[in-house]
């Protein structure tokens, strides 16, 4: 609830009160989404899928490519051990809770950013791989220009708040995409349900995983800044889709309506002819949806 101090001020809260409404009932109305067959790549639905928006933690998805690229390219090994700087242990949650000084595998490091999103390993993946999180970050945008994420800015390997960073419905489908086809001996990290560390148990903040049939992967996000995301995949009589939804404005109303766009996407001929993901890009909108107004804005990144 608003309130009020001197006249001024009563002002000044009733205006953002008012464009905070507006553009919540905007989010609910028409955030970003996309379905996509993953096998070919052709869009079966999308709304806005060239928006930028805020990734939240969908920007962990990216933080894994290169890590499974590192691994492919046999820089690390699943069983190897990482260390965890003091930087890497003063992220804000969720976080695992590694401490400066300790060592992760690998294994474990990829399943605490694929199952609970733990920004504190997310840096430690991030300089163990580049050296700093900064360099990562660069090695983020140049991997993404590589797949033909064109809409995406990477700052950091978490998703935590940077008004510079951004996606799109489109890029996390394309990243998703390239998960899929690239490391699919990888990919079962994401379907992992609960992960236990220092005697401690944590559970996946997916809920679609266990609410829709054939669901089997990716990953939520959120913060203030970009309300609730989710890139999921889900599998029905060997047809797999994608789909992508940006600022839902609560985790149910991100697994319902994400539920919807995937029972419409397994209803149409995935057979039928259409338009890839790179040939319907259009043209970067000029909104920039519930980052635009929330910018800056700081909380968790789920």
């Amino acid at each position: 609830m608003c309130t009020t101090g001197n006249s001024r001020k009563a002002l000044m809260v009733a205006f953002l009160c008012t464009l905070l409404v507006f553009f919540t009932l905007n989010v609910q109305a028409d955030a970003p989404y996309i379905v996509v067959e993953a096998k070919s790549g052709t869009v079966i639905k999308q709304l806005d899928a060239d928006a930028p928006w805020y990734p939240a933690s969908l920007t962990k998805m990216m933080t894994l490519y290169l890590t499974f690229q590192t691994l492919k390219k046999q820089k690390l090994s699943l069983n190897g051990t990482l260390n965890v700087s003091i930087r890497a242990q003063k992220q804000p949650p969720m976080k695992l809770g590694v401490l400066k000084g300790e060592k992760i595998t690998v294994r474990k490091a990829i399943k605490a950013l694929a199952t609970v999103s733990s920004n504190d390993v997310a840096v430690v993946l991030a300089e163990a791989i580049s050296g700093t999180e900064k360099k990562f970050a660069i090695k983020m945008n140049q991997e993404a220009r590589k797949i033909g994420m064109r809409d995406s800015l990477f700052k950091n390997a978490t998703g935590l708040p940077d008004a510079e960073q951004v996606s799109s419905a489109r890029d996390l489908a394309i990243l998703a995409r390239r998960l899929l086809l690239d490391f699919p001996e990888y990919y079962h990290f994401f379907s992992n349900r609960t992960l236990k560390y220092k005697g401690k148990s944590f559970v996946s903040h997916n809920g679609f995983l266990n609410s829709y049939s054939g669901a089997d992967g990716f990953k939520t996000g959120y913060t203030c800044g970009s309300g609730y995301n989710l890139v999921a995949s889900a599998l029905k009589d060997d047809n797999r889709l994608i789909v992508v939804l940006l600022g839902a404005q609560s985790a149910k109303q991100r697994r319902r309506k994400v539920k919807e766009l995937m029972d419409q996407g397994f209803k149409v001929n995935s057979d039928a002819p259409g338009l890839t993901l790179l040939a319907l890009r259009g043209s970067v909108s000029v909104r920039l949806g519930a980052p635009a107004v929330l910018k800056g804005a700081h909380c968790q990144s789920l």
